[in-house]
């Protein structure tokens, strides 16, 4: 597994069940069942075993999370980015909501 790379720079170990409790989070009280959690963090994992790779950016784990949130749920999506992305106005969530608004 490659070593993560943080926003400070420090590296640290990937660590599955930081991974995992951001999904349980972000799903807290969402119709979403521990299976697809378990799931979504595997294919998260497997990419990363797959990656040749050494470090990575948590940030892009980050973006790994949201991808799976998307496909699992959009409110957990929308939790999961606006603490993710930081977002500082309305104007910038609003931005993230216009396209899942006009998906089924």
């Amino acid at each position: 597994m490659p070593q993560v790379v943080k926003k400070s720079g420090g590296r640290q170990p990937f660590d599955r069940a930081k991974v995992h409790g951001g999904f349980q989070l972000a799903c807290r009280k969402r119709p979403v069942t521990p299976d697809a959690l378990e799931l979504a963090v595997d294919a998260i994992e497997a990419r990363l075993r797959r990656s040749a790779e050494r470090e990575i950016a948590s940030m892009k784990i980050g973006e790994m999370v949201l991808e799976e949130l998307v496909k699992l749920d959009r409110v957990a999506y929308l939790r999961f980015a606006s603490v993710y992305q930081e977002f500082a106005t309305p104007e910038e969530f609003l931005v993230l909501l216009k396209p899942l608004l006009s998906k089924p």
